[in-house]
């Protein structure tokens, strides 16, 4: 598991800005993926998009990382889409919380990995109760030397029939755009299987967190009748989009024509 872990925080990316006074501001999460033999980044799309108006939201986005000689890196989102000439790829169902953009990497300088098309699980291969992890920036613990995610732990607590699921695991502002992996387990029923002592499906990545599942109470007023003021919580449950969505972007037209020209160059 330890190994596992190491390999799978090289993968994660934290998002932001520098401000005017030259200092790093992060907001997000992000994570590296090898789709057919091309790398990319991805994230969840209210993170690069305004959900209400449709307009980008990612002017001067850096996506930091760690390099080899043990400082922190970033790369610009404005400059890889003027190099490569590409834009965000998201779903054809605009309530789809995810974003994909090619993303180059510098194998000598960099210290990132991606993660493979293999380590994708679908979201039929998913059960209620299937223990999980995921990785992301936390805003108040800001990295000094490195990029080093938090580890947040949970279980699926409800599989959708629109393949999202619920897990039971709090997320957070910053938090958006991390990716979801099965925890490994002695124990694992699968397809009407059960494995014990080796889990062939431990470390399997099977989604992205979108957003925290609120709960909401309205106060009213006693004298007009009218609402007053809206408390908020977190319920503690956070939606996940499945790695399903991801599959059906990357067999989408647009994201293969955009593929193809990445390729040619």
């Amino acid at each position: 598991m330890h190994v596992l872990l190491d390999e799978i925080k090289k993968t994660i990316v934290f998002l932001g800005k520098t401000t005017e006074e030259g200092k790093i501001q992060f907001y997000a999460t992000g994570f590296l993926v090898n789709i057919q033999k091309i790398f990319h980044l991805a994230t969840a799309k209210h993170v690069v998009v305004n959900t209400r108006t449709g307009k980008f939201i990612d002017n001067g986005m850096l996506a930091f990382f760690n390099l080899k000689n043990g400082r922190i890196g970033s790369r610009s989102i404005d400059q890889i889409k003027k190099d490569l000439g590409v834009n965000w790829i998201f779903h054809e169902n605009k309530d789809v919380d995810i974003a994909v953009i090619p993303f180059g990497l510098d194998p000598q300088k960099d210290d990132v990995k991606t993660i493979p098309d293999n380590m994708f699980l679908a979201a039929d291969r998913l059960f209620e109760v299937y223990e999980v992890f995921f990785l992301c920036y936390q805003p108040g613990i800001q990295p000094r030397k490195k990029i080093s995610p938090v580890i947040r732990s949970g279980t699926i607590s409800l599989i959708n029939d629109d393949k999202t699921f619920y897990i039971d695991a709090s997320a957070f502002p910053g938090n958006s755009g991390s990716p979801v992996f099965l925890k490994p387990s002695p124990i694992r029923f699968d397809e009407g299987s059960i494995s014990i002592g080796v889990d062939p499906l431990g470390g399997k990545f099977i989604g992205i967190i979108g957003k925290y599942l609120p709960y909401q109470e309205v106060a009213i007023s006693t004298q007009t009748g009218r609402p007053r003021v809206i408390f908020e919580e977190n319920t503690g449950l956070s939606k996940v989009w499945s790695v399903t969505f991801i599959r059906e972007i990357v067999e989408s037209d647009t994201f293969k024509q955009q593929l193809d020209k990445v390729v040619k160059k």
